[in-house]
C-alpha cells in the first residue's frame, strides 16, 4: 500500500493566493489511489466524487482510508506542516498504517513539511527525493526565475528576457524589449495558471492570452509608474523575484511532462493548453502540431530533466513552452510537483483509457463546466450517453470533484481526433445551457 498526501502547494511561497479552492483542488488525489491506500486530504470529498472515481478505477473503495487533520493556523484549505504534526492526526494515521508494510509515499508537491511527516512515522526511505526535498528543493524545482537560470545552462532556448530583483532591474528589461517594439510578459516567480501574469504593450490591441490583462505603457516613464504600483503585487512584497520575457502574440502553449526517478527520466505525455485568457483546457497528447514539432519539445524537457536529476529531485516535472507564430520553441517554465496534468495521461489515460491511448485517443480536459451538483452532472451525462464507454473507449469523464464556490465540475472528453471532441463538447454544453447574460 501506499501513503498519498494531498498537498498543493507552499503557502510561504504563494501566501494567501491559491488558498480558495485549495481542499477542492486536492481532491483529484483520489484518482491515483490503489486497492489500500491511504490518502490525507486537506478536507473529506463528497461520497458521490469517491464512488464515481472508484467505479471507474475498479478500486475497492472499502479498503481505502481517508485522513483529514485538524486545522491549522492557516485554516482547513491547505495542507500545512503544522497540520501534518498535530499529534491527533499523527495518532490516526499511526493507527491507519499499522501492520502494513508502505511501499511508497506520494505527495503532490515537494514540501519539507512531508519529509518532516516521514520521519516522525518512520517512512523516510519510501519518499523518493527526500534530501532534496528536505531542505526546501521543492522551491528550486518550482519557481520560474531559477527555470530560467536552469534552462539558459542547459542549452535550451527561453524568451529574450531577464529575473530581476528589484524595480530599477525590472523597468530596465522591460523599456529594453518595448523600446524594440516588442511585446512584454510580467511573470510572478510561483503563481501558475496565468493568474499571477500580465502584458506590457507600447501600443493599443494585444489579446491577452496567458496573462489576465494588458496595460499600455507608450513610454518608459510609464513603465516606471507601473511598476510603482505593482512591484508588491507581483513579488509578494519583494519577498520574490520578477520575471521579465519577451511576450509572443498568437503562440501555441505546449508542454512534455516527464518522471525523474533514480533510474533514470521516462517520458509521460505532451499537450497543449488553451487560455481565455487564463488556462480553460488542456489536450493530451498535443493536437495538430508538425511533423518532430513535440519530439523536439521532448527533446529539450530532457535536457530541463538532467540537472534537476543531478541535483537529487525527484518526480514529475512538466516543461512549459510556447511555440510562435513563426515555428519557433521557447520554453517558459517548469513545474516539480504532481501538475494539473499528471493525472490525466498517468490515471485517466493510461489506467482507463489504455497505456497506448496517445496512439489514437485525445484526453480533452474541459476547466469549469457548470452543472447544480456532482450527482445531477454525473445522472445527465449518463442519461444522455456521453459517459465514458470502455467498449468505445469514447466519451465523458469527470475529472474533479464538484466545486461549490464555481457551481462547477471539470470533465475529460475522450475521442479519436479533435473533432470529434468538439462534437462531444457540443453535446455537454447542451444538457446544461448556461444564460449568456
Amino acid at each position: 500500500m501506499r501513503l498519498l498526501i494531498g498537498n498543493s502547494t507552499n503557502i510561504d511561497l504563494v501566501g494567501e493566493f491559491e488558498k480558495a479552492g485549495a481542499a477542492w483542488w486536492a481532491q483529484r488525489l483520489v484518482w491515483f489511489a490503489r486497492d489500500g491506500d491511504v490518502l490525507v486530504l486537506p478536507a473529506l470529498p463528497e461520497d458521490d466524487y469517491v464512488d464515481y472515481v472508484t467505479g471507474v478505477l475498479g478500486v475497492d473503495r472499502g479498503s481505502l482510508r481517508l485522513l483529514v487533520p485538524p486545522p491549522g493556523v492557516d485554516g482547513s484549505a491547505r495542507l500545512t506542516g503544522d497540520r501534518l504534526a498535530d499529534p491527533s492526526f499523527l495518532a490516526d494515521l499511526g493507527a491507519a498504517l499499522a501492520g502494513r508494510t508502505v511501499e511508497q509515499v506520494l505527495a503532490t508537491w515537494p514540501d519539507a513539511s512531508v519529509v518532516a511527516l516521514t520521519r516522525r512515522v518512520g517512512l523516510l526511505d519510501t519518499l523518493p527525493g527526500q534530501a532534496f526535498t528536505s531542505q526546501g528543493g521543492g522551491t528550486l524545482v518550482n519557481s520560474k526565475a531559477v527555470f530560467r537560470a536552469v534552462a539558459a545552462g542547459a542549452g535550451v532556448p527561453i524568451p529574450p528576457g531577464a529575473v530581476c530583483a528589484n524595480p530599477t532591474d525590472a523597468e530596465g528589461a522591460i523599456w529594453d524589449l518595448l523600446v524594440e517594439d516588442r511585446t512584454v510578459i510580467i511573470k510572478h516567480e510561483f503563481y501558475s495558471g496565468g493568474v499571477g501574469n500580465h502584458i506590457l504593450s507600447r501600443v493599443e490591441g494585444v489579446e491577452p492570452y496567458g496573462a489576465p490583462r494588458v496595460s499600455v505603457v507608450p513610454d518608459r516613464a510609464a513603465v516606471a509608474k507601473f511598476l510603482v504600483a505593482e512591484w508588491d503585487s507581483f513579488t509578494s512584497a519583494g519577498r520574490h523575484r520578477l520575471v521579465v520575457e519577451e511576450y509572443f502574440p498568437g503562440s501555441r502553449a505546449v508542454f512534455s511532462e516527464l518522471l525523474i526517478t533514480d533510474g533514470g527520466i521516462q517520458f509521460g505525455a505532451d499537450g497543449e493548453m488553451f487560455y481565455v485568457p487564463i488556462a480553460n483546457a488542456q489536450a493530451i497528447p498535443a493536437p495538430n502540431q508538425p511533423a518532430g514539432r513535440m519530439a523536439e519539445v521532448t527533446g529539450h524537457a530532457r535536457r530541463l530533466c538532467e540537472p534537476l536529476r543531478a541535483m537529487g529531485y525527484r518526480g514529475w516535472l512538466s516543461a512549459d513552452a510556447i511555440v510562435t507564430p513563426a515555428g519557433a520553441v521557447y520554453f517558459t517554465e517548469y513545474n516539480g510537483r504532481v501538475t494539473g496534468s499528471t493525472h490525466l495521461h498517468e490515471i485517466l489515460g493510461r489506467r482507463v483509457v489504455g497505456p497506448d491511448f496517445a496512439r489514437d485517443r485525445v484526453l480533452f480536459e474541459r476547466v469549469g463546466w457548470r452543472a447544480p451538483s456532482f450527482r445531477q452532472a454525473r445522472e445527465a451525462v449518463e442519461a444522455a450517453g456521453l459517459a465514458y464507454d470502455p467498449a468505445t473507449r469514447t466519451g465523458a469523464l469527470f475529472c474533479s470533484a464538484y466545486d461549490p464556490d464555481a457551481g462547477s465540475v471539470w470533465y475529460c472528453a475522450v475521442a479519436p481526433d479533435m473533432d470529434a471532441i468538439r462534437v462531444l463538447e457540443e453535446r455537454l454544453a447542451s444538457l446544461f445551457p448556461q444564460d449568456p447574460s
